[in-house]
């Protein structure tokens, strides 16, 4: 999750795509953080199909590095809910409508 999720700049898109470039690249660390990223957007945007995608990817690749994926990913729903309402009511300049 962002605390100002205004500051990331590039499109979900393109940080998807980059990750698959990185994976494809054999670059596991590099994908691992840009699907990181993706999920942190997504979680943004209370997508949580996207969540559970992109936090599936990271996990993949970290292996056993980051065991908070795995707890988003098993309460994702609740991470999404969680996330929106940071946006909501301690971030109002950057919740969504």
């Amino acid at each position: 999750m962002f605390l100002d999720p205004k500051k990331i700049t590039m499109p979900l898109e393109r940080v998807v795509g980059d990750a698959q470039e990185y994976e494809a690249q054999g670059n596991k660390l590099r994908a691992e953080v840009a699907y990181r990223i993706a999920g942190g957007i997504s979680l943004y945007r209370s997508d949580v199909d996207s969540v559970n995608k992109f936090f599936s990817k990271a996990a993949s690749l970290a292996g056993d590095s980051h065991p908070e994926y795995q707890v988003i990913l098993k309460r994702s729903s609740e991470a999404v809910a969680i996330a929106r309402k940071y946006y909501e009511e301690f971030r109002p300049s950057v919740a969504q409508t």
